[in-house]
């Protein structure tokens, strides 16, 4: 049986990347064509799809069809006439196809050759069909691979006998018939399926026709098999510079490879001679291995500026499940360049004032769980003050519960040290056991329960260069109940009413000879006004003695979807509260009878989310907390979020009162604008601003913006960012790292899938 198409299997199997035809709808069908299946898979940007309707036969023949067909004698067919030669793996159709079979085939006039999901058409076709030398060449072809959405053109594509496809003047790009946002042109392509790669040279990538980059010379993958190689480079810009980087991927093994990216910063026309720093050359590697039990990474950052003063960041990550119950892991980070970090930065590490060097071993098995962990960090800047490190820290913990009983004791033992040697450290032994019994039913619960709490000190005092031990034994008895009462409302909706009631008697306890070592206090809020403690960490007990009232209703439709969540409490103190982080104890630190007015209101959705908390202090009148968040998401596709935070202090520069605004409003199906403020009401300046366009379709994306931000030191800055992306080809962007803005959410919204 003649092999003459089917040896072109692989020739099909390759076109996902090559270039295909511009503006040809072969094979599309637009969107309100579709399926409702097919049309989910669409993004809402898309305008259709590309359906293959030609399939495979199932049997071994060859299937001939023409309006004439005639053999000369000297054994040629001919095939006149919208010719047909079908195999079971592909179809060639043309206006005359003639060849000796085992031979070749040549075909001529409107030439089409089909595979599954994959298509050619050219003005000719020459095909050697010859035992050891099946080669085919295509002029004026054009190229269409149905799933991965790829077309483009050529002048000649040509399959040598050993696999390779050569391309001449071609191009290919993702976007939909007469929408070419951006193509890939090459002036010759070589694709060798058996490695795996392609190469291109003199390669231009165009968006709307114009050029925007060109490679002298290009190596791109075919397949997903690994290999060394340029990786495809990214390119930003600003008023002030030019950056670009070139990563270069080494496939070194099948268990471990690198990355080496280069970096440059070219200043542009006008630039400040004071930003020398932030212009120069640099160079990031990462290291990859993989083990049967996990990941090992090793990064570099280093950046030489134009004065030729260093900035390096480095780290080695590893996360190891050594069996199904033990997890080992490090994390160590480093800075050598003091006060320097790289001006540009690829790998995952961030300028930080404190470098963490940490190693743990967890070990976890059903309700027990325990972890031993050394943590440590380098601080570039001297003038810093360096955090505590753990020399080590362990810990232990074990949950049981049933549907009467509960019991969860924690225990922990940290060594502390202090690296600059001032003030205390020392070793803290920490104990927590929290017993309690519940009865209950569906309609409500109560729950008595008692919090043992266990410290031991071993303490070093730098200045007084003086040892002393400390220990506090304390008990917390608690009775929490609640009833929850539920009724029916019109249109099938169902609303819950859950009155609670908490006593809270945690008794006063001397701790001044306790260092606040990792002690905060918590925020007053609804959930909090039921919490069991009233500081995080294991340094400080608060004493109090207390009742909170809480009620909550909850609203749900007729799909059981909690919509509405309405709450509302207050703490009423029996007794004044002597423990505060700071001093020694005994002294009130806390007078008040009771707590401000604990609400918040919530609402979740189909369109918009609401957020509510508002803490009103009625015995002066005063608002203590109030933060509002809106999100808006209509079905005109506008996104609008509105959010405000006030936070009283008796110190009004310490105050917080701040608001936001953002929305994303479309223009048409494909543009948008964007706009973003904050407001700090307490200096009464804008802290940031943001306004640009965005433009989406199908294939590409792209965001223009002008940004201007408060940095970390108050410091106002100012820049024009670009991004866009390029659909199944790579994004270029200059984007700002000091800033989340509404453009990043923007970013985010598309739904292509790539």
């Amino acid at each position: 049986m003649p092999k003459h198409l089917r040896s072109y299997a692989l020739l099909f199997q390759s076109l996902f990347i090559l270039p295909m035809a511009e503006a040809n709808e072969w094979d599309w069908v637009p969107k309100e064509s579709l399926s409702p299946s097919q049309q989910a898979t669409l993004s809402q940007y898309c305008r259709g799809a590309y359906i293959d309707g030609w399939q495979a036969i199932d049997d071994e023949n060859t299937h001939l069809l023409a309006d004439m067909i005639y053999r000369d004698e000297q054994g040629t067919l001919y095939m006149e006439g919208a010719a047909t030669l079908r195999q079971p793996l592909s179809e060639l159709n043309a206006d005359l196809i003639e060849g000796v079979q085992n031979e070749y085939y040549q075909a001529t006039g409107d030439v089409s050759l089909r595979a599954s999901g994959q298509l050619i058409r050219s003005d000719s076709a020459y095909m050697s069909t010859a035992k050891g030398n099946q080669s085919a060449q295509f002029e004026n072809a054009k190229f269409l691979a149905h799933d991965s959405r790829i077309r483009g053109e050529a002048s000649e594509i040509a399959r040598s006998k050993d696999g390779l496809i050569f391309i001449k003047e071609g191009f290919y790009t993702t976007c939909e018939p007469g929408q070419d946002s951006w193509t890939l042109y090459g002036s010759s392509i070589e694709l060798n399926p058996d490695s795996g790669f392609g190469t291109a040279k003199h390669v231009q990538i165009r968006v709307r026709d114009i050029p925007v980059f060109y490679f002298p010379w290009l190596r791109f993958p075919l397949d997903d098999r690994r290999q060394s190689g340029f990786l495809f480079p990214s390119f930003g810009f600003s008023g002030k510079s030019i950056t670009l980087s070139t990563p270069y991927y080494l496939n070194l093994a099948p268990d471990y490879d690198a990355t080496v990216t280069p970096n440059l910063v070219i200043p542009v026309a006008g630039s400040d001679e004071a930003d020398k720093d932030q212009y120069g050359q640099g160079l990031d590697i990462e290291i990859r291995h993989l083990s049967q039990y996990g990941t090992t990474v090793f990064e570099q950052s280093t950046f030489y500026d134009e004065n030729g003063d260093e900035g390096t960041l480095r780290a080695l990550r590893s996360n190891q499940q050594l069996t199904e119950n033990l997890n080992v892991g490090v994390n160590l980070e480093d800075n050598p360049t003091e006060n320097r970090e790289p001006e540009v930065n690829n790998t995952s590490i961030q300028e930080k004032d404190n470098y963490e060097r940490s190693t743990y071993a967890r070990y976890d098995l059903g309700n027990f769980s325990s972890n031993v962990q050394v943590r440590r960090y380098q601080t570039p800047d001297p003038t810093v003050d360096q955090p505590l490190e753990w020399m080590p820290r362990v810990s232990a913990s074990y949950r049981y519960a049933d549907t009467r009983y509960s019991y969860q004791p924690d225990v922990e033992f940290t060594d502390f040290y202090e690296p600059d040697e001032t003030g205390e450290d020392g070793q803290r032994l920490a104990l927590n056991q929290d017993f309690n019994v519940q009865f209950g039913n569906a309609w409500g619960d109560i729950t008595a329960g008692m919090l043992h709490q266990y410290r031991n000190y071993s303490l070093h005092d730098y200045d007084s260069r003086q040892d002393s031990d400390a220990e506090v034994n304390h008990l917390t008895y608690y009775l929490d109940t609640s009833v929850v009462f539920d009724r029916s409302l019109e249109n099938q909706w169902r609303q819950t009413l859950e009155p609670r009631v908490q006593y809270l008697n945690a008794p006063y306890q001397d701790q001044s000879d306790i260092p606040d070592f990792d002690a905060n206090e918590m925020d007053m809020t609804y959930a909090q006004a039921f919490s069991h403690r009233r500081f995080s960490g294991n340094d400080r007990i608060g004493d109090t003695e207390q009742i909170a009232l809480g009620l909550e209703s909850r609203f749900y439709d007729s799909n059981n979807v909690n919509r509405w969540t309405l709450q509302g409490g207050q703490v009423f103190y029996l007794a004044d509260r002597k423990v505060g982080l700071e001093g020694d104890t005994g002294s009130v630190v806390d007078d008040s009878s009771h707590s401000a007015v604990l609400s918040s209101a919530t609402y979740n959705g189909d369109r918009f989310t609401l957020a509510n908390h508002l803490n009103y202090d009625f015995d002066d009148n005063r608002v203590d907390l109030a933060q509002t968040a809106l999100k808006y998401k209509p079905d005109s596709g506008i996104v609008f979020n509105l959010s405000f935070s006030y936070l009283y202090d008796e110190d009004e520069t310490d105050m917080t009162k701040q608001s936001g605004f953002g929305a994303i409003i479309p223009i048409n199906d494909n543009w948008h604008f964007f706009h973003q403020q904050s407001y700090d009401w307490v200096e009464r300046e804008h802290t940031a601003q943001v306004a640009g366009l965005g433009y989406e379709n199908c294939c590409i994306k792209t965001s223009f913006s002008y940004q201007r931000w408060r940095d970390d030191d108050g410091i106002f800055d100012e820049g024009v960012f670009i991004q866009f992306i390029l659909r199944s080809l790579s994004g270029v962007d200059q984007t700002n790292s000091d800033l989340t803005t509404i453009a990043d959410d923007y970013w985010n919204q598309g739904k292509v899938g790539y």
